[in-house]
């Protein structure tokens, strides 16, 4: 009888381990399709988008509207640059890279810059142009009262562009310390994994962001 009761407790034991293993998975898979796909809190590494977006500012991070929209123009958006396709699977692998990275910066406080924060500035048929310290759109002057710093060209991308279908030019609101489309050149849409909507931290910060 003792054998007997001690192998059903062993049975009974092994089977709701298994029941909690599937449980968490799914959980965990749940929270990754809707962190990946839906929405996400973040948190800023960087300067460039300063004064709008400071270091270590926790942000929500809509992912569902560039399914069916494109990026607007003042828009400001999480890109990934390492991105080559999208996809729901495809969101939550790069999602479950990213978790792991954000891991691996806790413990050295290094962050590998694939991840970017940038305010879109010409989107699909906007013809782009810097000179000087000026930046025009559709060869009108852009008055941006929310940057820090001046618009200056950088690298080798020669102006005026036009914006192609299918790609945006972003830049960083602090124009001097921003690795942007003046460095890399336009984006593809489908790096872009969201919209930032909301900043839930600092307290003292708290609202939409624009």
């Amino acid at each position: 009888m003792t054998l007997t009761f001690s192998r059903k407790s062993r049975k009974s034991f092994i089977r709701k381990m298994i029941e909690w293993i599937i449980t968490i998975l799914a959980a965990i898979i749940i929270a990754l399709f809707i962190i990946s796909n839906i929405i996400t809190v973040t948190q800023i590494k960087e300067h460039s988008m300063e004064p709008t977006l400071i270091e270590n500012d926790r942000i929500i991070v809509y992912k569902l509207g560039y399914i069916f929209n494109e990026p607007d123009f003042g828009d400001i958006v999480i890109l990934n640059r390492g991105i080559e396709e999208r996809g729901i699977i495809k969101n939550m692998v790069n999602e479950g890279k990213d978790i792991i990275d954000n891991i691996k910066y806790r413990f050295t406080g290094e962050i590998e810059k694939n991840n970017l924060v940038k305010r879109v500035i010409g989107v699909s048929g906007d013809i782009i142009n810097i000179e000087g310290v000026n930046l025009y759109i559709n060869n009108i002057l852009q008055e941006e009262g929310y940057i820090t710093g001046s618009t200056q060209a950088k690298n080798n991308i020669k102006y005026p562009l036009e914006v192609p279908e299918g790609k945006v030019f972003v830049l960083g609101d602090n124009r001097g310390k921003s690795l942007d489309s003046r460095d890399f050149g336009l984006i593809n849409i489908d790096n872009i994994k969201g919209k930032v909507v909301y900043r839930i931290l600092p307290f003292g910060r708290l609202g939409f962001v624009h």
